[in-house]
């Protein structure tokens, strides 16, 4: 009996010791099972990879200098952008072709713009030359308006390694607001380039000219919904094909241009079948830095009869004072068809908004100066003064000539950075416009009920004040 009692004993304990051992193993199970199941859930959250690579990052980093197009980079949309951008880079297996990188980045800005402008227009008559001037009209207004007018902006750039070097694309959509109504999108930068060694790179697309100057008043400031006034050294945006050879602090860059301009409101191009040509040599230097500029494009004679072909040559320099300031000057001087080009701030940038058949000569200079108040805080002010003279013009009907031109105009602004990815700020611009220009009737039945040489003298003054509240958002 008493063995027969131990021999029960010993059984019970050993059944005992076995469901605890099989317990142990099945909660061992289900903790592999739970963790198999957190890896295929993250597998399957990941973002697929394309064939041949291992890797798909994505990170912050600086905002991307487009090689051969950077040297063009305007002061105002580099305040716009910032100095960060968002990556995405494709890293290849051992056996795949070299990487991609894809970065992005925007903003969107809104403001309260008040604007105040006056018009006064002295018009004097006189029917045969030699006669005494005789006033016949005399026009003067005086409007004001306020908007709220905002822009989105987005920039995508992609760059591949290849088997003859880097070759990408910068690609910049547009969008501006003004009250109720939808906006189109357009693109004001469309870019491709080859970097066929360090130092050379071959590029093409819509941008701006090599011919602007991106200093002084209107290259360098902030001016989100400013720089308005005739102070700009610009010949226009257009399409052009560039060849840019860098090396440390120099680069130099020349384009073959197109010289039409086509007018989106009516789908025709004028000044057709022309080209032109730009250069820039440039220095960047941690104090000092600077740039020589010219462009030449030709004239079409069918369109423009007598007028000359547009040229330009100017200079930029800026200095760099520590962290503490800088100060941009520009100065240039052209010749050709009188024409004015909007500013970044417009709807209309780059554009040739403003265009006549005649000849004129203009120089000016203009400067900026940009102070850090406090690491969040920096002011702007701004100063410039262009000079316009016309040439004799005739197209069988009416001539003019003794065209006098003097724009002068100040702005300023200043801004409150809290953080990389916003800004406030509030801005003003006064700017004067000074023309005179006298017209002759050279045949009479081209000039109403006008004698020949009879003729007409105009001059008129516009003054514009612009005050701003503005707000940009950037990614």
């Amino acid at each position: 009996m008493k063995s027969i009692k131990l021999a029960l004993m010993g059984g019970a304990a050993l059944a005992v010791t076995s469901a605890v051992a099989h317990a142990d193993e099945l909660d061992a199970l289900k903790a592999q099972i739970e963790t198999l199941n957190a890896r295929v859930a993250a597998m399957e959250a990941t973002p697929a990879v394309p064939a041949g690579y291992s890797l798909l990052a994505i990170s912050e980093g600086p905002r991307v200098n487009t090689p051969g197009l950077d040297i063009t980079w305007k002061g105002t949309e580099s305040a716009a952008y910032g100095n960060e951008a968002t990556y995405i880079t494709v890293l290849p297996t051992a056996d795949a072709p070299a990487g991609a990188t894809i970065t992005w980045s925007g903003y969107a800005k809104a403001g309260v713009v008040y604007n105040n402008t006056s018009n006064d227009v002295k018009t004097k008559y006189r029917a045969y030359k030699g006669d005494d001037w005789r006033t016949i009209g005399h026009l003067s207004q005086d409007s004001g308006d306020t908007d709220i007018l905002a822009r989105g902006q987005l920039r995508v750039t992609a760059a591949t390694d290849t088997a003859v070097g880097e070759v990408g694309v910068d690609i910049r959509l547009r969008a501006d607001f003004n009250g109720n109504g939808k906006s189109n999108v357009y693109s004001d930068v469309a870019w491709g380039y080859w970097a066929m060694t360090p130092e050379v790179t071959f590029g093409g697309g819509y941008a701006g000219s090599l011919g602007n100057i991106g200093y002084g008043y209107d290259g360098a400031c902030s001016c989100y919904f400013t720089d308005s006034a005739d102070l700009s050294f610009n010949p226009g945006d257009t399409t052009q094909l560039r060849l840019t050879y860098a090396s440390g602090p120099l680069t130099a860059a020349v384009a073959f241009e197109d010289a039409s301009k086509f007018d989106k409101n009516d789908g025709e191009t004028n000044n057709t079948d022309k080209l032109g040509v730009a250069g820039e040599l440039k220095y960047s230097g941690d104090a000092v830095n600077g740039e020589i500029s010219a462009v030449w494009r030709d004239t079409d004679d069918n369109d423009f009869s007598g007028v000359n072909d547009l040229w330009q040559i100017g200079a930029g320099l800026g200095f760099n004072l520590g962290d503490r300031a800088s100060l941009s000057l520009a100065a240039a001087y052209g010749q050709g068809p009188y024409q004015k080009v909007a500013s970044n701030s417009s709807p209309d940038s780059g554009d040739i908004t403003t265009a006549f058949p005649f000849n004129n000569t203009w120089w000016g200079i203009t400067g900026l100066a940009s102070v850090n108040l406090t690491e969040e805080v920096h002011a702007e002010i701004g100063a410039g003064y262009k000079s316009r003279s016309g040439d004799d013009y005739d197209d069988g009907e009416v001539s003019s000539d003794g065209l006098d031109g003097n724009h002068w105009g100040i702005l300023g602004g200043i801004y409150y950075d809290p953080v990389a990815q916003l800004t406030i700020g509030v801005e003003a611009e006064y700017y004067v416009n000074e023309n005179s220009y006298t017209l002759t009737c050279v045949d009479d039945t081209g000039c109403g009920n006008a004698p020949e040489d009879a003729q007409a003298q105009i001059e008129g003054t516009n003054d514009n004040f612009t005050l701003d509240f503005v707000s940009v958002w950037r990614f």
